[in-house]
């Protein structure tokens, strides 16, 4: 029931429960996603509407904060946090990309908040992607190619190859990385002890 619906934080021997918001009608707005800083512990699309293809997401603290909001260009926010929490990679879709899902980086701890947002021109979903050693680099599986509307249906994609590259958030320059097979690729991680990337394929057990 409504009433009973809260986001919580619960240490792992099941003591010292405490209530971090009242979720109400809005839990299905809601996804809990800790960042790496740990200042926030969830996002919410309960933000005010901005249009057609823009949203505002709210990030949720542990103490009530009223932090900055984000403003993103586009629906289906699926977000992707940098080792150190101080910045966002998302994607979304929207008309202008014919509904394909784009890249985004900002700003996203402390005061700077929604700052230095810019989009990074590549056509993925941000859980394809991880970054690499800092905030500065990240490494993505991009579809060789993508059709109309894959950011609403994202299953016409499934048998569909992936290129991977390294791509310098400074400078935007990709570095292509050469695969042995061809995969589809999700569950993407990077070892910076090993320095190799890990990753299931979707079409392989």
């Amino acid at each position: 029931s409504p009433e009973n619906r809260f986001l919580i934080t619960v240490k792992d021997d099941g003591t010292g429960t405490k209530i971090i918001e009242d979720m109400g009608n809005y839990a299905h707005e809601v996804s809990v996603n800790w960042s790496p800083s740990r200042q926030t512990a969830a996002f919410s699309q309960t933000g005010e509407a901005l249009g057609a293809d823009r949203r505002e997401i709210l990030l949720v603290g542990l103490n009530g904060e009223n932090f900055k909001s984000l403003k993103v260009e586009g629906s289906g926010f699926l977000p992707e946090w940098s080792p150190t929490g101080k910045k966002l990679l998302y994607s979304v879709y929207s008309g202008r990309t014919s509904y394909k899902p784009e890249l985004w980086i900002v700003d996203s701890y402390g005061d700077s908040i929604g700052n230095n947002r810019q989009t990074v021109n590549i056509n993925t979903w941000a859980d394809k992607c991880t970054f690499g050693n800092d905030d500065s680099s990240i490494y993505c599986a991009v579809p060789k190619s993508l059709p109309d509307g894959a950011g609403i249906s994202r299953a016409i994609t499934n048998d569909i190859s992936d290129d991977m590259y390294k791509i310098d958030l400074s400078t935007g320059l990709r570095t292509p990385i050469s695969l042995d097979a061809s995969y589809n690729i999700n569950n993407i991680s990077y070892d910076s002890k090993k320095n190799k990337i890990f990753f299931t394929d979707l079409n392989r057990p």
